[in-house]
């Protein structure tokens, strides 16, 4: 039997999904679009994940969480923040390297 790989958090992916359909993202979203956010990419997310987390190649895995809307958009990359430079302005360097 095949098992499945330790790549993928599903868990994750799911967070990520309920964040954009909690109530304080959608007033976030409401006020700075004028439009509630669909969550269908984070939703997307939720199924690519699990088809990487039922996948027994780890590579393939990886393949398939880069085609994630978080790995492209979010994920841990500031840059790729979606409110760097409207909330808030992207520092050169963080606070936490000055020491």
């Amino acid at each position: 039997m095949v098992q499945p790989n330790e790549v993928v958090n599903v868990i994750h992916f799911f967070d990520e999904w309920t964040r954009c359909v909690g109530s304080g993202y959608q007033k976030d979203s409401l006020y700075r679009h004028g439009k509630f956010d669909s969550c269908s990419a984070q939703w997307n997310d939720i199924k690519v994940a699990m088809k990487a987390k039922s996948t027994s190649d780890p590579m393939e895995a990886e393949r398939l969480l880069a085609q994630t809307h978080y790995r492209k958009n979010l994920g841990s990359d500031l840059k790729q923040s979606p409110t760097a430079g409207i909330i808030w302005d992207l520092k050169e360097k963080p606070c936490w390297d000055e020491v």
